[in-house]
């Protein structure tokens, strides 16, 4: 199959905010649907995955975010495959507007595995051909900032058994929740309202799997600044194991300027 799938979805009432507006980690759970949906219109549900014993797990992502669409908005939702590599690396596009206004792109770098060593495994011809290539649009990538190192910030916690996926590990949207935490303590820590934060852009890479009952630390650092609207900032995302994901998000205040959130981590 050589498509561009399309699909409406809307994000679930506990995808909300107190500011009514969508969290970053579930515009994140939407691409992934998104994915999932495709992947089983093109002859491949979760249930063929488990029966040949293979699986897609994510390595890197990237997302932009354009804007903040309220509860029960019916998102058009487009994604396609742009780059399949030795029928094992995968890239996927994901595009969603609401009313021809860009809500959130995403590119998601996927690897194709073996259940259950989720090691990297070959693909079959079969499916080499359910997720070939199709040329749309450039996969898209960060913005560009000015460096601006600042303070580290740590939260720690524990992986809860509830949050496990159908891997038996923490999905990679939590990733983004796990974050977006340290952020606002940090905010509260500074005295500013973790409300206010609003995602810009973020973008993750994935080195292992967080798994039930973990303890793990995030690193979070100032990295620079997007004029006086925006703070970047790093986060190192460890299990007792190692070094679990690298993230950098890209975060503002809603309805202000940036230059609190800037001065949070001097």
């Amino acid at each position: 199959m050589s498509e561009v799938c399309e699909f409406p979805l809307t994000l679930p009432r506990n995808a909300f905010t107190p500011r009514e507006t969508p969290r970053a980690g579930d515009i994140w759970r939407l691409c992934q649907d998104a994915a999932t949906f495709a992947s089983t219109r093109a002859g491949w549900p979760p249930s063929r995955f488990r029966v040949e014993n293979v699986a897609f797990v994510v390595y890197k992502a990237t997302l932009l975010h354009a804007a903040e669409p309220p509860f029960g908005e019916v998102l058009d939702v487009q994604t396609w495959v742009s780059r399949l590599r030795r029928r094992t690396l995968c890239t996927r596009e994901v595009r969603i507007q609401s009313r021809g206004q860009g809500i959130a792109a995403a590119t998601q770098e996927w690897v194709h595995v073996d259940f259950e060593t989720l090691k990297p495994r070959q693909g079959s011809l079969e499916a080499a051909a359910a997720f070939a290539e199709i040329e749309v649009e450039p996969s898209i990538a960060m913005p560009s900032f000015e460096a601006l190192p600042g303070s580290e910030w740590q939260f720690d916690f524990e992986m809860w058994r509830t949050w496990s996926d159908p891997l038996a590990h923490a999905n990679h949207p939590a990733y983004i929740d796990w974050c977006d935490e340290a952020t606002s303590r940090a905010m509260v820590a500074a005295g500013l309202d973790p409300v206010l934060l609003r995602p810009i852009a973020e973008q993750v890479t994935f080195r292992s799997a967080v798994l039930p009952g973990e303890h793990v630390t995030i690193r979070s650092e100032r990295l620079g600044r997007i004029g006086t609207d925006a703070v970047v900032l790093k986060h190192h995302v460890e299990t007792e194991r190692g070094l679990a994901a690298d993230a950098t998000s890209v975060r503002g205040l809603a309805g202000v300027g940036g230059e609190a959130l800037v001065a949070a981590w001097s």
